[in-house]
């Protein structure tokens, strides 16, 4: 097993079905590119290209199949019969599914583990999660991977490799082989420390269909698009067309219940036939389910366990709290795009959102950052100073002194928390007459979007959906 400490990173060349490189001479010219960069173990799939790249190179070999059974969801070196194939092909690891999900025809784990023995050759199981780890080093598995984290119903697909599947799976005590979504140089380096024996990339180095998927742009949506405001007063629905205009608006006060929000929404997605709905609220959402999971009650009452998504409202639905789906909506326009962008937007409650390289930076189930709650002066938070359900229709004096000294504060805190090229504010209260004077001098940007920044931010992830 030395030989995979030579040089931790291993090239995994392999084409997706159907591919105009999915051929054993293309896929030896993609082998030995790599090869020529120092990579000292290749890990392939299939019989011819294992043949062709074995005897061109002599280079060490995780072997695989990949195979379908009509009686198994296992596709990963199945049944024994492929081992036979891989070690006659002179593998010196054979990778196969160490998951104990039923295997074709009912052949166990262990007994295909036990052949790749007989023939002195070493056994990768490619696991899903820790349980499916234990389960194949119990059948005598040499070294486990990360391979299938994300692919089997056991584990949540992470968007990149799956960092705190490989630290658990390295606590085992036995070598383990990174591999999963693996792209960037970062990546490779954290799987290194967190103590992965090797890491194994393959789409990023030699797939090239892989790698155009990844690079396609989001094509915009065929008709019209609805965008849905949830704040702590009002409800609104705006209608966009497909060039992204904003076409007309209604609105109702938020009610009381998730039942009515989502009646209204799909009732108004009905009367104007879009197609797709985009929806900024207040409250924290995972995006990937459109859950929320946590709001503040005197805002957003019965908030908490509201579902945005296909199944609730009918149609394929993009969903984030407020403050990111504005800070979205902003980073979208030609004067902030590619730019780093923080927006605080300032209505009934404070939101906060930032935008890097095209991501909205949240926490891994829709977190915000929390610049409402920071503690400003007077012991009040920023939202005490500067939310609109605390100022009323028509502050004090004193109120709109407060709330000014708040926002200089809340500016310098997002900062020198995120360092951003532009800082834009938006908002009712941020946008205010009393207000928007002072946006010049604290260098902050008026949103372009004025007091329909929400809408437009919601809009935006409909028309341009982030990545997760």
């Amino acid at each position: 097993m030395r030989f995979l400490f030579e040089t931790p990173l291993i090239a995994s060349v392999q084409a997706s079905e159907g591919s105009a490189v999915d051929d054993p001479a293309t896929l030896l010219s993609l082998a030995k590119a790599s090869l020529d960069q120092g990579v000292k173990v290749l890990r392939l799939q299939g019989v011819e290209n294992i043949a062709k790249i074995k005897s061109e190179t002599e280079t060490p070999v995780i072997g695989l199949i990949k195979r379908t059974y009509s009686d198994s969801e296992v596709y990963i070196t199945s049944t024994v019969s492929e081992v036979e194939q891989l070690v006659g092909l002179g593998c010196e690891i054979v990778a196969l599914d160490g998951t104990s999900r039923r295997r074709p025809g009912g052949e166990p784990l262990v007994g295909l583990i036990e052949r790749i023995h007989q023939t002195g050759a070493l056994a990768m199981a490619d696991c899903d999660c820790l349980e499916s780890a234990r389960y194949a080093l119990s059948a005598g598995a040499d070294i486990v991977g990360t391979t299938l984290a994300g692919y089997t119903d056991a584990r949540l697909a992470t968007d990149g490799p799956d960092l705190d599947l490989l630290r658990e799976l390295t606590a085992l005590g036995a070598p383990v082989i990174a591999e999963g979504r693996y792209s960037e140089r970062w990546q490779v380096e954290s799987a290194l420390r967190i103590g992965a024996a090797a890491v194994v990339v393959g789409g990023a180095l030699n797939d090239p269909v892989k790698q155009t998927r990844a690079l396609m742009p989001a094509m915009p949506p065929q008709g019209k698009v609805g965008a849905v405001d949830i704040g702590g007063t009002w409800l609104r629905f705006g209608l966009f067309s497909p060039d992204f205009q904003l076409l007309e608006v209604e609105r109702t006060p938020n009610p009381p219940t998730r039942t009515e929000r989502l009646a209204w929404i799909r009732d108004l997605a009905a009367k104007h036939g879009v197609t797709r709905l985009g929806i900024g609220t207040g409250g924290i959402i995972d995006p990937r389910t459109g859950i929320c999971w946590t709001a503040k009650e005197y805002l957003m009452p019965d908030q908490i366990g509201i579902e945005f998504s296909e199944k609730t409202l009918g149609l394929p639905t993009f969903a984030h709290g407020d403050g990111h789906a504005t800070a979205w909506g902003h980073a979208c326009l030609p004067q902030f795009a590619g730019r780093r962008v923080a927006t605080l937007a300032l209505g009934t409650g404070v939101g906060c959102g930032f935008v890097e390289n095209g991501r909205i930076w949240s926490g891994r189930k829709g977190e915000y950052p929390r610049i409402n709650d920071l503690p400003a002066s007077g012991g009040k938070s920023y939202e005490d100073l500067l939310g609109g359900i605390n100022l009323t229709i028509e502050p004090t004096g004193q109120q709109k002194a407060d709330a000014v000294q708040a926002l200089e504060g809340a500016l310098f805190a997002i900062r020198n928390l995120y360092f951003p090229d532009d800082l834009v504010v938006g908002g009712s209260v941020g946008l205010s007459e009393w207000m928007r004077p002072h946006l010049e001098r604290l260098d902050a940007i008026p949103s372009p979007y004025s007091q329909d920044a929400g809408l437009f931010g919601a809009a935006a992830l409909a028309f341009y959906p982030p990545s997760r």
